[in-house]
């Protein structure tokens, strides 16, 4: 999932599945998850502050939505390299302890 040129505020509707299927080996990812069940209302509105962290950062990102299983998920593009730290700063735009989140680091190159 190369998502470079693709940050909007637009969901797709996805599994989590196709999210790992179709991630670039050779980029990193950060995905942060919001069970709906659990917390109704989205955790990505628009007016999220981390948005600005991630423009300023020319990260790319994507929102996807599952509703089979009720979950949404911000999906974020990032550099190989410093990967923690991104996620560190990440969280602490305002995410609870709780959000789940999953870190893909890129294929080692040989």
């Amino acid at each position: 999932m190369v998502l470079k040129n693709f940050s909007d505020h637009k969901i797709i509707q996805k599994s989590f599945g196709w999210i790992k299927k179709n991630l670039d080996p050779s980029s990193s990812y950060i995905i942060l998850e919001n069970d709906l069940t659990r917390q109704t209302d989205s955790i990505f509105s628009k007016a999220l502050i981390t948005y600005q962290y991630l423009k300023k950062g020319n990260y790319a990102w994507k929102k996807v939505y599952d509703s089979k299983n009720l979950k949404e998920y911000l999906v974020i593009q990032i550099d190989p390299g410093n990967e923690d730290e991104t996620l560190g700063s990440i969280m602490g735009y305002g995410f609870s302890k709780e959000t789940i989140s999953y870190l893909y680091k890129a294929a080692k190159r040989v």
